[in-house]
Formats: structure tokens, sequence, C-alpha cells
């Protein structure tokens, strides 16, 4: 795995590590939405710092970040279904 890839994913763990930890503490299901409307919040917030004109560009901002947001969902689900049939705990 190249150097950048595997900051990418250690990054990512952190958050993983922050949900998991704060769901052993709050059962309702309130982390997974908490961990979705922060990313859409930062998301936005990384837009504005682009100087891309975000109200213009709204839409298109949008489909961007739904497409990326969609293929790694995809990949993740895909990741859990073969982890599932091995009976293997991810």
């Amino acid at each position: 795995m190249n150097k950048n890839l595997d900051e990418f994913y250690t990054t990512a763990d952190k958050f993983v590590d922050l949900a998991n930890a704060l769901s052993k503490e709050d059962k309702s299901g309130a982390v997974g939405s908490a961990m979705r409307f922060a990313a859409s919040r930062f998301s936005a917030f990384e837009m504005s710092l682009t100087g891309r004109d975000l109200a213009k560009e709204k839409e298109a901002i949008k489909i961007e970040l739904l497409t990326d947001y969609s293929r790694m969902l995809e990949q993740n689900l895909d990741d859990y279904i073969r982890h599932i049939a091995k009976n293997e705990i991810v």
C-alpha cells in the first residue's frame, strides 16, 4: 500500500475508533447520524476553502461529494458482505 493511502486509512480509522467508543456509551443509534452530519459539515467547510463559488456551484459540489461518498459506501458494504460470508468479524 502506498504511503498516502496508508495515511488515509489510518486517519479514517481514528474517526471510526472514536465512533466505536461513543457507541459504547450511546446505544440510541445517534452516533452514526452525528458522524454523517459532522462529515457533511466538514465537507461544506472544506469546499469553502477551495475558492469555488459555493452558491453558484452548489449542485455540482453536491454531486461530486455524493458520488465520492457513494463509491466509498459501496466499497465498504462489499467488504462487510465478504466478511459476513466468511463469518469474519470486521
